[in-house]
């Protein structure tokens, strides 16, 4: 199972270069982030769907964090 978020941000490598320490690839669960255009790109994979559920939570709460940050 796969999912790809997009996230529009005014400075989206800031964010993502604060997400990036928190990136721990396992066996069940790949994580890839970039930028595209003024948004932060959120790419998981998962095997498991009840992991793919907790990491997008988890990136969708410290984005949100980031981004109030940001303004």
């Amino acid at each position: 199972m796969q999912a790809i978020i997009k996230i529009e941000c005014k400075d989206p490598e800031i964010i993502m270069k604060s997400l990036l320490p928190d990136i721990k690839e396992k066996k069940d669960l790949k994580i890839n982030l970039k930028t595209d255009k003024g948004n932060l790109v959120i790419e998981i994979e998962s095997k498991k769907i009840s992991y793919l559920k907790a990491v997008i939570n988890s990136y969708l709460s410290l984005v949100r964090a980031l981004k109030e940050l940001e303004e």
